[in-house]
């Protein structure tokens, strides 16, 4: 899979190269003013961009096979983590959400590493337990616990963009692991209506976030004002956009032009052309990440390359999506381009582990056709899983 190795490396080096002239662009005039310098965010940034190096590496050279067999490790550390934040005077609270915790000169938030850690935790329980997943009480039944709890600690913050981010992953993981329709669907018709109603009549924000999505932009000067700028931005800069530096947007418009609505910042310095070749890049990137899930030597390596190129993928789109207006309005950055701390060094070494996985040679046998039934029985599977395979009659 050197290939589709090399592809990620590429597409993932000029996310970050972009990212970082971006982060620069967006942020030196409201950094000159809060902070008396220009490149006080591009600075931090790089920062940050090196220790996501740093975890890259780790991540992708130590075998995927020996991280994964500290599977009750990760999901205890995520689940410790999520409550932690919770609690009055350990998390902090900012905007009304306690989804930080404040280390002096940085923040950190927990639910970034909640999602590497569910990926590598949820995939090595699916394959400890792959003898018994189809069944109600030794699959569905934890595997719906495991991940029921992280969703719910993650939306209590409140962060229901991650909540659903990673209730929509790991669901696809248990899926794909072989946990059985019939026990998640009807599962999932009840969970999915309690949530929403629970959101929408508990959280008040939520509600009008939904409200002004569906009745359009009705107060541009309040609660619309942060869309209505983005959206402004990206139509000044037409099809080849104003030219970088030249955007106005950043000139305290537009807030978080440089963390969550950095996407509206290219498509006005870089217009729709940009726009187009950062959602092309993100589409080369799923697509190689599918090709390695696919081809992965194993049932553990696909479901990790699977979690992190679902993560990565939805997240991308999720942000594009409210940049654009196409859902409402929640705070969710771009993966490897918006300013960042933990997002930016989890996504990394995120990106780590699927290089990992891209750097075993692949199935021999025919690839592994993802969500395809049945996809327990085909003697590619039995060799993904690790189970025994059939002995051939001696005689033939």
């Amino acid at each position: 899979m050197d290939n589709a190795r090399r592809t990620l490396l590429i597409v993932t080096g000029t996310l970050l190269s972009f990212g970082l002239v971006m982060v620069y662009s967006a942020s030196f005039v409201f950094a000159e003013k809060k902070f008396g310098t220009p490149t006080y965010f591009l600075q931090r940034h790089a920062i940050y961009m090196l220790a996501g190096c740093m975890a890259l590496a780790v991540t992708s050279l130590l075998d995927y096979h020996s991280l994964a067999r500290n599977w009750k490790w990760y999901i205890g550390i995520a689940a410790v983590l999520l409550l932690g934040v919770l609690i009055p005077g350990i998390g902090t609270k900012l905007n009304g959400a306690r989804r930080w915790y404040s280390l002096g000169f940085l923040t950190f938030q927990p639910s970034e590493a909640a999602k590497m850690l569910m990926i590598l935790g949820l995939s090595g329980w699916i394959y400890s337990a792959r003898e018994k997943i189809g069944t109600f009480k030794g699959g569905f039944l934890p595997g719906a616990a495991i991940s029921g709890t992280i969703v719910v600690l993650t939306a209590l913050e409140p962060d229901l963009g991650s909540a659903a981010l990673m209730a929509c992953v790991m669901g696809a993981l248990l899926f794909v692991g072989g946990v059985q329709l019939k026990f998640a669907i009807p599962a999932f018709l009840i969970a999915l209506p309690l949530g929403g109603f629970f959101a929408y009549n508990k959280l008040g924000y939520i509600q009008g976030r939904v409200q002004q999505w569906l009745n359009g932009v009705d107060d541009p000067l309040g609660k619309g004002f942060q869309i209505t700028q983005s959206l402004m931005a990206q139509g000044s800069g037409g099809i080849y956009g104003t030219g970088l530096g030249q955007g106005q947007s950043k000139l305290l418009y537009l807030p978080e032009a440089h963390n969550d609505f950095i996407f509206a910042l290219i498509g006005e310095e870089f217009g729709l052309i940009g726009t187009w070749a950062m959602v092309l890049l993100f589409c080369v990137f799923v697509i190689q990440g599918w090709r390695v899930a696919a081809r992965a030597p194993d049932m553990l390596g696909s479901l990790i390359a699977l979690g992190v190129t679902l993560c990565i993928g939805l997240q991308a789109a999720i942000n594009i999506a409210v940049v654009t207006h196409s859902m409402p309005t929640k705070g969710i950055s771009l993966p490897l381009v918006s300013y960042g701390g933990s997002s930016l060094i989890f996504a990394m070494a995120s990106m780590g582990l699927l290089l990992n996985v891209a750097a075993h040679p692949s199935c021999d046998t025919t690839p592994l056709k993802l969500g395809a039934e049945p996809r327990r029985n085909s003697a590619s599977w039995r060799l993904r899983s690790g189970a025994t395979q059939p002995q051939q009659n001696p005689a033939t």
